[in-house]
């Protein structure tokens, strides 16, 4: 039987490409949560638009067993480290809903 990974052989990434791989993935996977969680979007929505799109779902937490506190301060402290003014306000509207979940 033939080894699977042979196939990608040619394919591999390299390093670099591997770190903007996993960059993007974190990014998508806050960018979906945060749409979800601010009820930009419903989750069902956003599969169906992603599939149609060929785009990931990925997110940054369980949409079926809800987010923990720990994956929304994860959330929040990305969108700080961006450090750009549009990421405030997303900030806010974050940290309030973990100030409602969480108390």
């Amino acid at each position: 039987m033939e080894d699977p990974r042979e196939e990608y052989e040619g394919d591999q990434l390299t390093e670099v490409e591997k770190m903007e791989l996993e960059r993007h993935m974190l990014y998508t996977a806050y960018e979906n949560s945060y749409r979800v969680l601010t009820c930009k979007i419903e989750f069902n929505e956003l599969v169906l638009q992603n599939e149609l799109d060929g785009t990931s779902a990925i997110m940054a937490y369980d949409p079926m067993e809800g987010i923990l506190e720990e994956e929304l301060e994860n959330i929040i402290d990305y969108y700080e480290k961006l450090d750009e003014s549009q990421y405030y306000l997303r900030c806010a509207e974050l940290k309030k809903i973990l100030d409602t979940t969480y108390p």
